[in-house]
C-alpha cells in the first residue's frame, strides 16, 4: 500500500510542458479538487478525464484483474488505476522570487543545484544520493563549511582526493567554487525534474520530456 501510495505521478502544465513530479496521492488530489486532470497513458490519444470518468473508464479492467495490482490505488471500498501523468487545469507559474540578486541559504539541495548535479573533479553527473559534499581544503587542515569550500564529489573522487589539499591529490575543479545568487540556482523545469528521478520512469513520460532527456537520463545518471 506505501509503495503504491509513493508512486510518481508527472505534472504537465496547461500548455503541456513538463513542470514537476509528484507522489500519486498528491496527483490525484490535483484532480479531485479540479486544479488538474487525468491523462490516458496511451499515446496516441492522450485523453483527459477529471475524477469520475476516470474511475469509470478502468472499473470494469480492474475487477477482471486485467492490470497489474502494483498499478492500482485502493480506494474507500474501491480501487482506480495508478495515473502516469496528469495536466494542470490552469497556467502555473515556476514561483521565482524576484529578488534573483538574494544569497540562498547553504543546504546540500542548494549545493547539488549550483553544480548542477556534476561531480566537480571528475565532471560526470550522478543521482543526487550518490554525490558527497567534499571539503577543498580538509576540516582537519582547517577547512570550513562555505560555499567556497564545498563541492559536490562522486563516492570514487572523495576517496581518491582523501584527506588531503588539491595539490597533494594531484586532482584538479572542473569550475572554481562560489556563492551563488538566486538566479544561479534556477533551473528549467525539466532539468528539475531530472535531478528528481531516481529510477527508471514510466515509459509514457517519454513523449513529453523528450527522447534525449530520456536515454540521458538513464545512461548518464
Amino acid at each position: 500500500m506505501t509503495a503504491v501510495m509513493n508512486s510518481k505521478t508527472l505534472v504537465l502544465n496547461s500548455d503541456w510542458q513538463p513542470i514537476n513530479i509528484v507522489p500519486v496521492w498528491k496527483a490525484v488530489m490535483k484532480v479531485v479538487n479540479c486544479r488538474a486532470l487525468f491523462m490516458d497513458s496511451n499515446p496516441e490519444s492522450c485523453r483527459l478525464y477529471d475524477f469520475e470518468g476516470w474511475c469509470s473508464e478502468w472499473e470494469d479492467a480492474i475487477r477482471s484483474a486485467k492490470i497489474a495490482a502494483d498499478q492500482v490505488l485502493p480506494l474507500a471500498g474501491s480501487y482506480m488505476l495508478i495515473p502516469e501523468v496528469i495536466v494542470c487545469t490552469e497556467y502555473r507559474g515556476f514561483g521565482y522570487k524576484v529578488n534573483g540578486d538574494r544569497k540562498p541559504k547553504f543546504s546540500r539541495k542548494n549545493l547539488l543545484l549550483r553544480d548542477r548535479g556534476k561531480c566537480q573533479f571528475c565532471g560526470k553527473k550522478f543521482k543526487s544520493e550518490e554525490l558527497t559534499m567534499d571539503h577543498i581544503i580538509p576540516k582537519s587542515k582547517g577547512g570550513i563549511v562555505s560555499w567556497e569550500n564545498i563541492v559536490c564529489a562522486c563516492v570514487e573522487c572523495n576517496h581518491r582526493k582523501s584527506d588531503k589539499s588539491l595539490a597533494a591529490s594531484g586532482m584538479r575543479l572542473i569550475r572554481k567554487p562560489f556563492q551563488p545568487t538566486m538566479n544561479d540556482l534556477r533551473i528549467n523545469p525539466a532539468d528539475r525534474i531530472r535531478m528528481q528521478i531516481t529510477s527508471r520512469p514510466p515509459k509514457t513520460w517519454e513523449q513529453f520530456l523528450g527522447k534525449m532527456f530520456w536515454e540521458v537520463t538513464l545512461d548518464s545518471e
